[in-house]
């Protein structure tokens, strides 16, 4: 029996199972946030969501290419409006989203310095896939 013990303990842990992954790839209401000097990347799937932050990005576009801003709402389902957007220096309004539908953009801008994104969602359910990069 002593020597029983150890191996249903054994088999008891291995057969525990924790939560199923999603099978989407996102936690909800927990947006992924990339932030290289080569890219910006905001995903996020959301239920009810309330967000409002600013990013210094560290994105670096060289004088040979254009900003490029790429942005897909999915499985959009609210009555609330929500914004992304993109500042440069001196406070430059450079992109500027406002989220009241499924969307698919995507935006070529001659502009060398992004400094800040905000988004800011009210209430948001859906799917945001949204990234910047040099193009």
């Amino acid at each position: 029996m002593n020597k029983l013990l150890p191996l249903l303990f054994a088999s008891f842990l291995f057969n525990c199972v924790g939560p199923a992954d999603p099978d989407h790839g996102l936690v909800e209401n927990l947006p992924a946030v990339i932030n290289k000097s080569d890219v910006f990347s905001f995903t996020l799937r959301a239920d009810g969501f309330n967000y409002d932050k600013s990013f210094d990005l560290s994105l670096t576009v060289p004088s040979n290419k254009l900003l490029l801003s790429t942005l897909v709402i999915t499985d959009f389902n609210t009555k609330d409006s929500s914004t992304i957007q993109i500042f440069g220096q001196n406070d430059t309004l450079v992109y500027d989203y406002l989220i009241r539908s499924n969307i698919t953009v995507t935006s070529n801008y001659d502009y060398h310095s992004p400094k800040i994104s905000k988004v800011r969602l009210s209430n948001f359910s859906g799917i945001i896939d949204w990234v910047i990069t040099a193009n």
